[in-house]
């Protein structure tokens, strides 16, 4: 995504088959709503249905239709989408392009992240990004990760356990730890489990949503001896809360957990494990000079960080 303003798209026009009406077709398709694509393109709610309006009368064909969760494709904006979204991504690869004509990386990039791995690390990072960067300029997207890079809801992802299935390309940067922990109040309380059969006494607290957090929910299971999960929650910020609140026992990021002094790592090792972490970006992409700085960085980032992302 980037950093400057596309030309604008006439708040008047009736629509058409050029570009602005395509570039309204992707943003409808990927918000579901023409007030989010609005927003997202700066237009107001009536411009938007004209021209989606506009652009099915010239194709002959229905592109959406409305359903309580929003607007949702046709077979024929199924079709259609899939021509365009390439498009998309040449016209955003050769602005990039164009935008670095003088060697240093300018304008915006998107980075779908899990909000405790952005926060406990990429965070601190920050500022020496911006030394080495000034010309460039990064968004964090945490609460729908992961996003998908090829329908640009991002331009790089990490992701957890795999690199996925959107045929993307990058690398496994490292290994992130996850262990069991408990606040020092509720280990006082309760004591901590020494043996499987005892997890059955205690609090579980688990993930919900995202499959990096079903996964973490079969760890967990798999360890507990399916002890009941009494608590779910979307967010490891949340997650944690619970834990220092004394609500009970839950995995968590070794980097996020070890950094609060109130939680103690359950032991021994077997409570402990890790999964790869891949950075990934659109092949069309990772070349262009904002992504690839981009990835090079965290990618050093994660090999001297190693310790502290595994936790060990």
């Amino acid at each position: 995504m980037l950093n400057r303003q596309s030309p604008a798209i006439s708040e008047t026009g009736s629509g058409g088959s050029g570009w602005d009406a395509y570039r309204i077709f992707l943003a409808v398709a990927e918000t579901a709503s023409l007030s989010g694509a609005g927003r997202k393109l700066k237009l107001s709610h009536a411009t938007v249905g004209r021209h989606i309006t506009a652009l099915e009368k010239e194709l002959g064909a229905k592109l959406f239709i409305r359903e309580p969760v929003g607007y949702a494709l046709t077979a024929a904006g199924e079709r259609l989408r899939a021509e365009v979204e390439p498009m998309a991504t040449a016209a955003e690869r050769a602005a990039r392009a164009a935008i670095a004509e003088d060697g240093e990386p300018r304008g915006t990039v998107r980075i779908s992240v899990a909000s405790g791995i952005a926060g406990q690390w990429l965070v601190p990072h920050l500022t020496s990004f911006h030394a080495q960067y000034p010309g460039l300029e990064l968004e964090f997207v945490t609460e729908s990760w992961p996003a998908s890079v090829r329908r640009r809801e991002a331009d790089i992802v990490i992701r957890l356990y795999g690199p996925g299935e959107e045929n993307l390309v990058g690398r496994k940067i490292g290994r992130l730890g996850v262990a069991f922990y408990a606040s020092k109040e509720y280990a006082a309380k309760h004591g901590l489990p020494t043996r499987r059969e005892e997890w059955a006494e205690h609090t579980i607290l688990g993930f919900a949503g995202s499959s990096s957090g079903q996964e973490f929910s079969r760890w967990s299971a798999h360890v507990t001896r399916d002890t009941p999960t009494h608590f779910r929650f979307s967010s490891q910020i949340d997650t944690v809360y619970a834990v220092l609140a004394g609500t009970g026992i839950a995995p968590l990021t070794c980097m996020t957990g070890d950094s609060y002094p109130q939680l103690v790592r359950i032991s021994p090792e077997k409570l402990f494990s890790t999964t790869e972490m891949w950075l990934l970006a659109h092949p069309d992409l990772k070349d262009t000079p904002p992504v690839r700085a981009v990835m090079d960085f965290i990618t050093a980032k994660a090999k001297t960080d190693r310790a502290k992302l595994t936790g060990r």
